[in-house]
């Protein structure tokens, strides 16, 4: 397979993502510094690849209904990353490229966590955030593992590749926060948007973590947050709302399930149109090209927006990014629990 390699400096990266925030940048200017993006994050297919296989083979041993997916990050986050955090350069970004376990529940996501670090892989372990433990103060709660690619692909060394570790619950969160920024237009999951959906959200988290027995996290004691998320869910009609929320979906593929297939993911019509693009591992290069020139469209469509992920199958790409589908139904399942429990 014809792997992608970095044809430009890290130095030209870094001035091509400042070009990119600019705000006194030319077309022409920000045109370029898109190609050197583009190639960038492309060139962590491999480390990512890499990675993946190291982690789809621990993930089995600890969960046989464990879903593992890898993706490289769409140029709107790496954007927005740039701007929100001052000093952040696109040469150091270190979850350009991600791959993500979801696993059946915490006691297995640390159970995952603990195989992968005490592993003797050749990888380097350069970052850990355990946001079980200490979650965000969004209610985000996950396990990040920041390595460093040590492999035999010297072209590749030390290209960083975040790692997530999530429960079933905790994924049902964080793809009802995606499914609400697709529809409303807002930024929830960087926690920028309405102050009732963020709340919302952040007190559904310590109550979704009482479902899996963890401890809801210290930033939430004294606060009744049982009686918060019914206040919000009420006020802002969410679990209606998430139910009316419908996605039609066209496949533009051949529905072959290998090993790693890309999927390209355009949503059209302000999400309510999803079209899927499927390729075959050796077709990376031009998967690529056709998502750099989908993203230089959704520049010019408020209305349009894309991803290149890569998933086992077309269930396994659904499974793993339910909020592409607006298919929230397991955090609804889970919100009538806890409505539930208020007796």
């Amino acid at each position: 397979m014809g792997w992608i390699t970095a044809k430009y400096s890290k130095k030209a990266v870094r001035r091509a993502g400042e070009t990119l925030v600019s705000n006194s940048s030319t077309e022409q200017e920000r045109s370029d510094s898109m190609d050197i993006l583009s190639n960038w994050r492309s060139a962590h297919a491999y480390p990512m690849h890499a990675v993946l296989i190291f982690l789809r083979t621990k993930s089995a041993k600890i969960d046989s209904n464990s879903i593992v997916v890898q993706r490289l990050k769409r140029t709107p986050s790496i954007l927005a990353k740039l701007v929100r955090y001052s000093g952040m350069k696109l040469d150091r970004m270190q979850d350009i490229s991600g791959c993500r376990s979801v696993v059946s529940n915490v006691s297995k996501t640390r159970e995952l966590r603990n195989s992968i670090v005490n592993s003797r892989t050749r990888h380097i372990l350069h970052r850990e955030d355990d946001y079980i433990t200490n979650p965000k103060p969004s209610g985000y709660r996950s396990i990040h593992l920041v390595y460093k690619y040590n492999g035999e692909k010297n072209a590749y060394q030390n290209y960083f590749v975040e790692i997530q570790l999530r429960s079933k619950i905790q994924h049902a969160w964080a793809t009802a926060v995606e499914v609400v920024d697709h529809f409303t237009k807002q930024a929830l999951k960087a926690s920028q948007g309405k102050k009732d959906w963020l709340d919302f959200f952040k007190f559904v988290s310590p109550e979704f973590a009482k479902l899996e027995r963890c401890p809801p996290g210290e930033q939430f004691e004294g606060i009744d947050t049982l009686s918060e998320v019914l206040r919000l869910e009420k006020k802002l009609n969410a679990i209606a709302r998430l139910n009316a929320f419908t996605v039609s979906t066209h496949y533009i593929a051949k529905k072959t399930d290998r090993k790693s297939d890309y999927f390209l993911l355009e949503l059209q019509e302000n999400a309510q149109h999803i079209t899927v693009t499927q390729f075959a591992p050796d077709q990376l290069s031009l998967a690529t090209a056709e998502y750099l020139d989908c993203e230089k469209q959704a520049k010019q469509k408020s209305d349009y927006d894309v991803v290149l992920v890569s998933a086992s199958s077309m269930h396994g790409l659904r499974a793993a990014y339910p909020n592409y589908f607006a298919d929230s139904k397991e955090f609804i399942r889970l919100m009538h629990r806890v409505i539930r429990s208020k007796g």
